[in-house]
């Protein structure tokens, strides 16, 4: 049975990635060295081998990884029809909260939340470092510097919204992940062979990359390698289904693409607040913005 895998609320606004607000090349070679694009492609190269292994499939014949001002994105390496089916990742690709070591899941307290717990799976595969089984995976997501979710903006940048709703969500963001940091440090401390020395600041990136990236599944949430690089269009009809009998995640274009397009789904119905505190951009003209919103 096929179920439409995105859920509301901030325990749901967990999706893949950014951009819409300017424009889009195949591969913006003009805003990084030669030295950056070839190290895109060798990560890129890396990502796609991993997952052909991981697999045992090609997960898309008409998409390409690019970039843009943003980070990566996803462009049409040939024509797509409305109705086409562009990605299937199968589930054996999904990192998962229920990977947690049994070791540390037993000292974990009931009461931190499913991102928290896969923000720890994904701070222990950071450990590991090239020796992750997900390193292709974990290489190319961004580092804190590169995130501009509004719990990372400096006292003086968030002032300058003080009278806004997303100041208050973000104080109040911040203030809930100190007591979720507060309940795992003990249990993070326990074991340094597998976490080492993780600060407030590692975790506050990690449960970010979760919140900004993962999706709603069968399994709760889960982070889906190469669909996360696919970015954000509020119109857009398209979306990561989930399909539990052949337990595999597909996105079916909404629209015909040109080679060369980038691709777009749809995260959820957001307001420009809800995109900047998890996601780290807004939208001009965001039809699902409130008109009583103070936030722009």
């Amino acid at each position: 049975m096929r179920t439409l895998i995105r859920m509301a609320s901030i325990f749901s606004r967990i999706q893949p990635h950014r951009i819409p607000q300017f424009s889009r090349r195949f591969l913006n070679v003009a805003a990084a060295s030669l030295k950056d694009t070839s190290q895109l492609f060798n990560q890129c190269n890396e990502l796609m081998t991993w997952l052909r292994r991981k697999t045992g499939l090609e997960i898309s014949s008409v998409l390409a990884i690019g970039t843009s001002s943003y980070g990566r994105s996803l462009f049409a390496s040939k024509p797509i029809e409305d109705g086409d089916c562009i990605l299937k990742i199968p589930y054996t690709a999904h990192l998962t909260s229920d990977k947690i070591l049994p070791e540390v899941e037993s000292l974990i307290v009931d009461d931190v939340g499913t991102i928290s717990r896969l923000a720890v799976v994904l701070l222990a595969e950071q450990k590991l470092g090239k020796n992750s089984d997900w390193f292709p995976y974990l290489n190319n997501l961004p580092h804190a510097v590169n995130m501009h979710n509004t719990i990372f903006w400096a006292p003086e940048e968030l002032n300058m919204i003080q009278q806004s709703s997303i100041y208050d969500e973000t104080v109040n963001l911040k203030s809930s992940l100190a007591r979720e940091f507060s309940a795992l440090k003990p249990v993070l401390q326990h074991f340094p062979s597998i976490f080492g020395d993780i600060r407030l600041d590692d975790f506050m990136h990690a449960y970010t990359l979760v919140i900004s990236r993962a999706w709603g599944t069968s399994n709760c949430i889960s982070l889906v390698p190469f669909a996360d690089f696919l970015n954000h269009d509020g119109a857009s009809e398209a979306v990561l289904l989930n399909d539990d009998d052949k337990e595999i995640s597909e996105v079916i274009a909404d629209r015909n693409y040109s080679v060369g397009e980038e691709v777009l789904i749809r995260y959820g119905k957001f307001s420009n607040s809800t995109l900047m505190l998890d996601y780290g951009f807004t939208l001009p003209h965001n039809i699902n913005d409130q008109r009583s919103e103070k936030f722009r």
